[in-house]
C-alpha cells in the first residue's frame, strides 16, 4: 500500500487550492516522511538506542559487537636496546549495535488506498509499515541520500555534504608521542532540507482526512530502529578489514581505514656501558694484571719451588732438615750456650758461655740437624726447593700476570660495543580495519 499526500495546484493547501488525494512516489516518500524519521533517530542517538553505535575500551557498551579496533603502543622508547619488543601497551576499541527491542506505540497511521480485499482507504497495518515506508526509510539512509541522515562514517577529518557529529575517537598512538585520529561521525543534519509539501494524510476521527504533523510521523522511529535489527540485514555495521561474504555492503569512511602501527623492532650494533652489578659466576679465561692485595690462607699441598728475593724479618721457630752444607758468612750475634768440647788443652772440657761475635766461615761438610730458634733479620736470596707444603697465612701485595682461568664472581662495569634488538623511529602496520555498512 502507498501512503497518500494532499494534491494541490499551489502551497501551503487550502480551500481554494485544494485539488484531492495522491498516492505519493518513493522520491516524496524519502523527501519528507525518511527525512522526519531519520533525523529523530539522529538527534536522540547517544550510544543506547536500539540501531545506535557505541565504542568503548572497556566492552562495556551495550548491543551486539561488530568488531574492535586495537592501538598498539611500544613501552619502550625509541633507541633503547638491548629489547625484545615484547612489551607493549593495547587499547582495544570494542564497536557494538544496539540490539535491543525498541517499544512501539502508533497511534497515528497514514491512510493509503486499496484496489483489492478491503478496498478503497484504508489505515497502515503494522507489516504495511515495515514494507511500504519503513525498508523505504532505511534504503534512503543506507544509500546516502541527500535528504536523510542518521548513517555512521569512519574518517579522520570531517565527511563532506551535510552536517555530521563526531560521536566517537579513535587513537593509534606512538611511544614517541605522535598520534593518529580518526572519528566514528554520525550525520546529523540532511545535505538537502526535507520537502515539506510531501506530507501523508492520516484519518482525523470523525473529523475526515488530515495531514499528519511532525510529532505524529516521529511516532513510527522504534519501528524503523526495529527494522533495522530485525535481521532484514540494511542498514547494519561491522568493522573488519574487508567487506564481509554475505549481503552488499559499503565502505563508509576513509579508503585506508583505521591502521594500527607499530615502531619497527631491529637488531644493530651499538655502543653501549653496562654499570650495574653482576654477581654472577664467570668462568672464561682472565688474562690481565692482577695488582691487589691477597690476605688468604694457602692450606695446599704442592711445593713452591721458585725464587724469593724479599726481606724476612720475622722469627723462624721450625726445624731446619735439610742435606745440604751450610758455606755461607755468619756474622749475626750468639748469646746461646756453648757445650762442644774444647780442644786447646789436652783433657780439659769448656763448658761456659761465649758471648762474643763470630765472623768467620764454616766451611765444614756435616750438616745441621738441630732446631734454630733465635731471630733472623738477614736477606734471603737462594731458591727454596724443599717438599713440604706451606700453610702459614701471607698478607702482602701481589704485582703479576694471571692467565689461567676464573670462576668467581664479577662486580664490575663493562663498556663496549654491542648488538641486540633496538626500538626504531620508523613504525609497522600491525592490522587494519573499515566501517562497513550492509545496504542489502
Amino acid at each position: 500500500m502507498i501512503p497518500l499526500k494532499v494534491k494541490a495546484s499551489s502551497y501551503p493547501v487550502s480551500s481554494s487550492n485544494f485539488q484531492g488525494l495522491q498516492e505519493m512516489s518513493d522520491n516524496e516518500i524519502e523527501q519528507y516522511f525518511s527525512a522526519i524519521l531519520t533525523k529523530d533517530f539522529a538527534d536522540n542517538s547517544n550510544g543506547t538506542g536500539t540501531g545506535e553505535l557505541n565504542v568503548t575500551t572497556d566492552g562495556s557498551g551495550s548491543g551486539t559487537t561488530i568488531g574492535s579496533i586495537t592501538d598498539t603502543k611500544r613501552d619502550d622508547a625509541v633507541g633503547t636496546h638491548p629489547t625484545d619488543g615484547a612489551s607493549s601497551t593495547v587499547t582495544t576499541y570494542t564497536a557494538k549495535q544496539v540490539s535491543a527491542t525498541a517499544s512501539e506505540s502508533v497511534t497515528n497511521r497514514p491512510i493509503g488506498y486499496l484496489t483489492s480485499g478491503t478496498t478503497g482507504l484504508n489505515e497502515f497495518t503494522d507489516g504495511q509499515l515495515d514494507t511500504d515506508i519503513i525498508d523505504k526509510t532505511v534504503a534512503s539512509m543506507v544509500s546516502g541520500s541527500d535528504y536523510t541522515v542518521g548513517q555512521y562514517s569512519l574518517n579522520s577529518s570531517t565527511p563532506s555534504g551535510g552536517t555530521w557529529t563526531s560521536r566517537y575517537q579513535l587513537d593509534d598512538t606512538q611511544v614517541d608521542g605522535t598520534t593518529a585520529t580518526m572519528y566514528i561521525w554520525q550525520k546529523t543534519a540532511a545535505t538537502t532540507a526535507a520537502v515539506s509539501n510531501f506530507k501523508p494524510v492520516k484519518v482525523e476521527g470523525s473529523n475526515g482526512i488530515k495531514e499528519m504533523s511532525v510529532a505524529e510521523m516521529e511516532q513510527l522511529v522504534p519501528n524503523f530502529r526495529n527494522r533495522i535489527m530485525d535481521g532484514q540485514g540494511k542498514g547494519t555495521y561491522t568493522l573488519q578489514s574487508s567487506a564481509p561474504g554475505s549481503g552488499t555492503w559499503v565502505q563508509m569512511g576513509d579508503a585506508g581505514g583505521f591502521t594500527d602501527t607499530s615502531k619497527n623492532v631491529t637488531s644493530q650494533n651499538y655502543t653501549g656501558s653496562y654499570s650495574g652489578t653482576y654477581t654472577g659466576n664467570y668462568t672464561g679465561a682472565y688474562a690481565g694484571t692482577y695488582s691487589g692485595s691477597y690476605a688468604g690462607a694457602y692450606t695446599g699441598a704442592k711445593s713452591y719451588s721458585g725464587a724469593y728475593a724479599g726481606s724476612y724479618t720475622g722469627n723462624y721457630t721450625g726445624a731446619y732438615v735439610g742435606t745440604s752444607a751450610y758455606a755461607g758468612a755468619y756474622a749475626g750475634a750468639y748469646a746461646g750456650s756453648y757445650a762442644h768440647d774444647y780442644s786447646g788443652y789436652a783433657g780439659t772440657s769448656y763448658t761456659g758461655y761465649y758471648t762474643g761475635y763470630y765472623t768467620g766461615y764454616y766451611t765444614g761438610a756435616k750438616s745441621y740437624s738441630g732446631t734454630y730458634a733465635g731471630a733472623y733479620s738477614g736477606s734471603y736470596t737462594g731458591a727454596y726447593v724443599g717438599t713440604s707444603a706451606y700453610a702459614g697465612t701471607y698478607a702482602g701485595t701481589y704485582t703479576g700476570y694471571y692467565s689461567g682461568t676464573y670462576a668467581g664472581n664479577y662486580t664490575g662495569a663493562y663498556a663496549g660495543t654491542y648488538a641486540g634488538d633496538t626500538i626504531q623511529s620508523s613504525s609497522s602496520t600491525v592490522g587494519t580495519v573499515r566501517l562497513w555498512l550492509r545496504t542489502a
